[in-house]
């Protein structure tokens, strides 16, 4: 019988994902959550969904893959540059992204609409947008991954090209 809140889905893969990312060998020296630019992000930065919080979750056995906290790692990896342990918190938080899109939880995740990949996750997606609005800035290619979002560029610019090349009166020798 599961006890409510504990990891069920990809149990033995989240243990063998924790295993490799050395989330045991964490000191909690804190070094990862007063490194994390989301507070610098997020508005609503919290314990919760930092770093050490989602190691600590991780490490209790809590249900990890349904838990949103895991979508606002921006993956800089400042944290595992910083880490005296060696955790690798941003390959974990990648990871264990993977895995819950496989095991069906993906209200947090964003998948671009022209090739159907996952790119981002909605937390992240949801700021840029505000950023780019409070700015005043065009949020025209946020929706697309970037290798759509650089096919999409590649191709306006030939079509800018032809037709800037169209229009350049050409000089004929007399």
């Amino acid at each position: 019988m599961k006890q409510e809140g504990k990891v069920s889905a990809g149990g033995d893969l989240l243990a063998k994902i924790i295993e490799e990312k050395k989330l045991s060998l964490c000191v909690e020296c804190g070094k990862c959550v007063a490194s994390c630019p989301m507070a610098e992000f997020y508005d609503r930065f919290s314990f919760l969904f930092s770093a050490r919080g989602i190691v600590k979750k991780a490490l209790l056995g809590l249900d990890v893959l349904r838990d949103p906290n895991i979508w606002f790692c921006l993956k800089c990896d400042v944290c595992a540059q910083l880490c005296p342990a060696g955790v690798k918190y941003a390959e974990f938080v990648e990871d264990i992204r993977q895995l819950a899109i496989r095991e069906g939880v993906t209200e947090n995740s964003v998948v671009c609409p022209r090739c159907g990949r996952y790119y981002l996750p909605l937390p992240t997606l949801e700021r840029l947008k505000e950023i780019l609005a409070g700015k005043g800035l065009a949020d025209e290619f946020i929706e697309l991954c970037p290798q759509c979002r650089q096919d999409d560029m590649a191709g306006k610019l030939a079509v800018h090209t032809v037709l800037a090349k169209s229009s350049v009166p050409r000089h004929h020798p007399a």
